[in-house]
């Protein structure tokens, strides 16, 4: 039997492998968001309880590593699991189109306790040769299956999706604010099937993939091959995580 979304809320995060995390306010607010539209009611100190946590695996890994903090609501208390990060990095990926699994009420764009559907289609996506998955509904690529999503057209301007039915992206955020620096326009629109035709690049933004671009739609190709903006981004992120400010250590919620 499936998992009830309403079961758990999480969110995944970048590692240091000892009580550092990246952006890790980020991941906070987000998670509080999504525990409010799931109606789950998370501890007070919740960053207490989740450096508490941390510190019974830290020291244990030496180098960063992903990290999926889960807030199981039944059992009223965090669990986290470490993993490696994936070879698929910073790099160019095929991408395969599969529709959108929806749930009811605010469930949907939300990391929940039903996240089974997701993982279904990157396998998906992985047996037919793709990297990843892309979510549609209504005509439109609404989400992914472990990223958001940048289209940037062949005039420049750079656009994401407006449905309320995509997951919030720490990392798109974080890359959101670097293609503003760069002066480049920012629309929230669909991504619809035109728009795609006419990009010059398509990214796939998230911690675990870092930033990627999209060379192929269901075996057609999209995009030019000159990609400046995947490059500015790309280098970005990595300024980005190098940055010891953009991480917080979790031993101050420990005293």
């Amino acid at each position: 039997m499936a998992n009830r979304p309403t079961s758990a809320v999480f969110t995944t995060v970048l590692w240091d492998g000892g009580l550092k995390i990246a952006d890790f306010n980020r991941h906070i607010a987000r998670l509080k968001q999504h525990a409010e539209r799931l109606r789950i009611v998370l501890p007070e100190y919740l960053e207490r309880e989740i450096a508490t946590c941390l510190n019974n695996v830290a020291e244990k890994f030496d180098d960063i590593q992903l990290l999926n903090i889960t807030y199981n609501a039944s059992e009223q208390k965090f669990i986290v699991k470490p993993r490696q990060l994936p070879t698929l990095r910073n790099c160019d990926i095929h991408a395969m189109a599969l529709p959108l699994t929806k749930w009811l009420g605010r469930i949907t764009g939300t990391k929940h306790g039903d996240w089974q559907p997701y993982i279904s289609a990157q396998d998906i996506a992985n047996q037919r040769g793709a990297d990843i998955a892309l979510l549609v509904d209504d005509y439109c690529i609404v989400d992914s299956d472990r990223a958001g999503l940048m289209v940037i057209d062949e005039d420049g301007v750079a656009y994401i999706t407006n449905s309320e039915k995509s997951v919030q992206s720490i990392t798109l955020d974080i890359i959101t604010e670097a293609v503003r620096d760069m002066g480049v326009p920012l629309v929230y629109a669909k991504l619809n099937e035109r728009l795609v035709a006419r990009s010059s690049e398509i990214l796939a933004l998230g911690v675990g993939l870092g930033c990627c671009r999209i060379l192929s739609i269901d075996g057609e190709e999209v995009g030019q091959n000159d990609s400046v903006i995947w490059q500015e981004c790309e280098e970005y992120l990595a300024q980005h995580y190098s940055n010891t400010d953009n991480w917080v250590d979790l031993c101050r919620y420990l005293n």
